[in-house]
Formats: C-alpha cells, sequence, structure tokens
C-alpha cells in the first residue's frame, strides 16, 4: 500500500481562524452507510465541517477499500479528520478482514497483561494500514453485573485491579504504536442491567463505591495519558444533578467529576446520540446541546443524515442565541486540534503479517480457554463420531457483530481428525428450538452454548443431553456466564468468544493437545 495523501499536522489552522459553523462542526463525529465517500458524507465533510467520521462493518469490505475510503474522506476535508472505529476484539470487531483478536475477558483470562500489550501492537497496525486513527478502546468498565447485557466479555474482568491492569496496558501500546486511544464508558457501565442502545440504565451506587470500583481504570488511564474518554447513557444519581440525567449529560459527571475531580484534559466524547437511551428520551439535536454544556468535545451520531444536519444547525442555534458560551465551543475546538496536531492522522504504509497475527492470537487463545468443571470426557477419540450440538448464534445486544461460528468449528475439528456431525439448536435461527435427544448409549456429545441465559431452549437442549447420558462436553463458545444457568455437568469449558483462536484452541482441548490453562476474570457461579 503506497502512502498518498495527509495533512501537514503543523498546518492545522488555530481555532480564531474558523467560523462559528466550522467550530460547531469539529465536536461532530458521523456514520454512514456506504463504502464510498458518498455525496451525504461529503457534505456532511465540506459543507458541515465534520471533526470526525466513524466506520462501522457496513462501511469495509476489503484493506485496500478502506484504506481508499479513508484516504478519500481525509481528503475531502480541510482539516484532518478523526476516523474512528470500535475495533475491541472478540464480539466487536468492525474489520473481519484482518485477523480477529480474541475478546478482552479472554486476553484477561490469560493472567497476564502482556497478551493486552500484543493485542493492542497487532491492532495497531492493522487500523495504521487503513486510515484509522482513532480507536474506541479499550473498555474500562468492570463487569461487576453477570446480567449485563451489552459488555459481558467487553470487559477484561470483575475486578477494578484486573480492569485496570489490562486496560492501561492496552491503551498505552496502541498509542505509543500512533493511534489515539478512547476508554469508556465513563464512570463505568459495568453494573448496569440495562443496554442503553434500547433503553436508559440506572446505577444506584454510592459515590463512595463509584471511588473505589467504577472510576479505578479510569483513573489509571488517566494516569497513563490517555487521549480520550467516552461517556455512558448511564444515570448515576450520586454524582449528577439529579436521578434522572445520564452521564453524557451532566456537567457533574464530565466536568466536575472528570475534568476537575480527576484531572482529565483529553478529549471528552460520548457515545451514539441515536442510542434510545438519548434519542427517546430528550431527542438527539437537544441531547447534542446538553452535552456540549456538560462539557463534551466530541458529539458521536452514528446513522441519521437528517439527524446529523439537525444536530450541528441546533447547537450552532444554541451558540447564536447565548444558551451555549462560544468559549465552551472555543475551549473543546482548541482540545480537538491539540490532539490532531500531536499525532500523524495520516494512513501509514504497512505491511502486514497475517501468519504472525494468527499465530499470536493462537497463542492467546491456548493461554485463555478454560475448564469451569474438569471430569474425565476429555479428550474425545478419533475413533468415534462426534456429534457437534451447535446452538444458533444470537446477539446479546446491537453492539456487537453478527457472529457465525459452526462452520469454524467444525473446520477445527475435522482438522484434528474427528468425523463430525452437526445438530443446531436454540432460538437463534429456523430449525427446531429444541432438537430430538434419544439415548443410544455412549457417544462423543460437544454441546456449544451462544447466550444461553437468553435462550431456555439452549438450557432445555443441554438438559436432555446431560439425561440422555451421554458423554457430554460444554462448550460456552460466546458467553461465559451461560455456566450459571446451566445445569451440572461433567466438564464445562469456556472460549469467552466465538473468534478462530479462540475455537482453534477449544480443538485443541477437544483432541487433548493441550490442557486449558485460563482462570475466570470473572464470577461465573
Amino acid at each position: 500500500m503506497n502512502d498518498t495523501t495527509h495533512h501537514d499536522t503543523e498546518s492545522i489552522p488555530t481555532v480564531e481562524s474558523f467560523s462559528l459553523e466550522e467550530k460547531v462542526g469539529q465536536l461532530f463525529h458521523v456514520g454512514f452507510d456506504e463504502q464510498t465517500a458518498s455525496d451525504r458524507i461529503e457534505s456532511l465533510v465540506e459543507e458541515y465541517h465534520v471533526g470526525g467520521v466513524i466506520y462501522f462493518t457496513r462501511n469495509v469490505s476489503s484493506p485496500e477499500q478502506t484504506r481508499a475510503l479513508s484516504e478519500s474522506l481525509q481528503e475531502t476535508s480541510e482539516t484532518p479528520l478523526f476516523v474512528s472505529i470500535d475495533q475491541e476484539g472478540g464480539l466487536v470487531n468492525r474489520l473481519p478482514f484482518f485477523p480477529a483478536v480474541p475478546s478482552p475477558m479472554a486476553v484477561g483470562a490469560t493472567g497476564d497483561p502482556e497478551y493486552a500489550r500484543r493485542v493492542a501492537e497487532m491492532t495497531a497496525t492493522q487500523l495504521q494500514a487503513v486510515g484509522v486513527n482513532l480507536n474506541l478502546a479499550p473498555i474500562l468498565d468492570i463487569n461487576t453485573n453477570p446480567d449485563n447485557p451489552v459488555i459481558g466479555t467487553r470487559s477484561f474482568g470483575e475486578t477494578p485491579e484486573a480492569v485496570a491492569t489490562f486496560g492501561t496496558a492496552y491503551l498505552e501500546t496502541l498509542q505509543s504504536a500512533g493511534i489515539l486511544s478512547c476508554g469508556k464508558h465513563f464512570p463505568g457501565h459495568g453494573d448496569a442491567a440495562t443496554d442503553s442502545h434500547m433503553d436508559m440504565p440506572r446505577i444506584d451506587a454510592a459515590g463512595e463505591r463509584l471511588s473505589e470500583v467504577e472510576l479505578v481504570p479510569f483513573v489509571e488511564a488517566i494516569d497513563a495519558d490517555i487521549g480520550a474518554i467516552m461517556s455512558a447513557h448511564v444515570v448515576f444519581p450520586a454524582v449528577a444533578e439529579s436521578d434522572d440525567r445520564p452521564a453524557t449529560l451532566s456537567k457533574s459527571v464530565l466536568t466536575g467529576l472528570l475534568r476537575e475531580d480527576l484531572g482529565f484534559d483529553g478529549i471528552v466524547l460520548t457515545d451514539d446520540m441515536e442510542m434510545n437511551a438519548i434519542a427517546e428520551g430528550v431527542g438527539v439535536e437537544r441531547g447534542a446541546i446538553e452535552t456540549i454544556k456538560a462539557g463534551a468535545d466530541g458529539v458521536y451520531v452514528c446513522h441519521s443524515f437528517d439527524r446529523q444536519r439537525r444536530a450541528i444547525d441546533a447547537v450552532v442555534d444554541a451558540v447564536e442565541s447565548g444558551e451555549i458560551p462560544e468559549s465552551r465551543i472555543d475551549a473543546s475546538v482548541e482540545r480537538i486540534l491539540s490532539a490532531k496536531r500531536a499525532r500523524n492522522l495520516k494512513p501509514v504504509a504497512t505491511s502486514l503479517d497475517f501468519d504472525t497475527q494468527r499465530e499470536t492470537c493462537r497463542t492467546i487463545g491456548r493461554a485463555a480457554i478454560t475448564e469451569l468443571a474438569g471430569g474425565d470426557r476429555l479428550p474425545f477419540s478419533t475413533d468415534a463420531p462426534v456429534e457437534l450440538f451447535a446452538a444458533r448464534p444470537k446477539r446479546g445486544s446491537p453492539a456487537e457483530d453478527d457472529r457465525t461460528y459452526v462452520e469454524s468449528l467444525v473446520a477445527e475439528l475435522d482438522g484434528h481428525g474427528f468425523d463430525v456431525s452437526v445438530t443446531k439448536f436454540g432460538t437463534g435461527g429456523q430449525g427446531p428450538d429444541v432438537p430430538e435427544i434419544t439415548d443410544e448409549g455412549s457417544r462423543q456429545v460437544l454441546c456449544a452454548t451462544f447466550n444461553a441465559a437468553d435462550d431456555p431452549s439452549q438450557v432445555e437442549t443441554v438438559e436432555k443431553l446431560r439425561d440422555a447420558d451421554d458423554d457430554v462436553v460444554a462448550a460456552l463458545v460466546n458467553n461465559p456466564y451461560d455456566y450459571r444457568v446451566l445445569p451440572d455437568l461433567d466438564t464445562v469449558l469456556t472460549t469467552y468468544d466465538s473468534t478462530a483462536p479462540m475455537l482453534s484452541a477449544l480443538a485443541e482441548v477437544v483432541a487433548g493437545e493441550i490442557e486449558p490453562q485460563g482462570t475466570p476474570p470473572a464470577s461465573l457461579q
């Protein structure tokens, strides 16, 4: 890949040279549907002067296409754009053409922060190759609620110390490689029981508890000079102005707690303002005004072209009317331009060694795969067939990317000499939710669950398999918290996610080539 268009970071204009409309535009990060620079996204860059764009899987198809898109958008903009993405690993992987890295919780299960550094190093190389300069990672949420529908394995674990240690190792490595890191979701989404994509979560933890638990990873990240922090669309009555105001809209949280108390001087970003917690509450336009008043420097509006334009116009009107002091806008723009001057935002010519990256990920997978219950059901013999009962994938949250795993797991088992037959079950697609299961004597059964806590038919299937007195091995291939709802089994493994390196490690354990080495970074009982 050749290095072409870029902005000279030393020639970035000053705040004083911008019009009001240009300054307000710098505060917005927008998403779009296409894989090329369409008229809509170009108009947002050229006419509305947005400061950043965000990529989702809908925008990308190959490294070459993604890099070309980044270069085209940078050419269109008068100032360098932040090109951001949620490339967390595991469930949240927006660049499927690159070797997939295991989830943060899988990395946490290794017990070794060096693996967080290696993941960050690989991720930075991949992002540089396609012109992405801002990664909305790491997750600094502590998954203290096992029923959390949106964080789960996106977190490094359930203790402040583990999340702080692994998160800091990740962000330091990412930023040293030239990618701006954004920790999320401040002041902490891990104890929520509601997905803010769908509704407004509320966490009633006292201020002392927040200081001792939720805030610890963010304090460590700030000490490590993280460049950006993303707010949570979560109500925290203990620290917000009222018991119905989410952190994203709270001056007490974004300015009082984050800026003044914790001393953060980087960029404060919002989560997507089109998530229901905001869009179905105050609304996107009003939300954009309120979050900027609260102290946000970057406002994400990730989907609707009309909402994006209306939100930008609404903020301009609010400044002209005096509701938002222009000095409040100037302070954010200065932070934004300072970050852009400090970093090389152009695509970097780099050679990606996919084979080495895949092997590194496999090494992490072998260190992460965990035995939750250990009996004598493993290893399986290649002299007898393996019956794979595979739960149909079902997304737990809109934050996750669509996931398939059955074909990959079968291929991995085939590669170890197993003769595999497949029976699919669960409510994630067509076919019987609970298959017919007969007692045919001793069989080798591998039962893979996928978000079983949200699918009673998976639990029923596992119960029927156990009652048939087969040699059942359960593999929790997406969510280790499935262990809490499944019946007692002799042998249970978890991979923490269904990425290729974790499925490869599972097949190696089933074949007896390796022993599970991971330790659960969360309580699963």
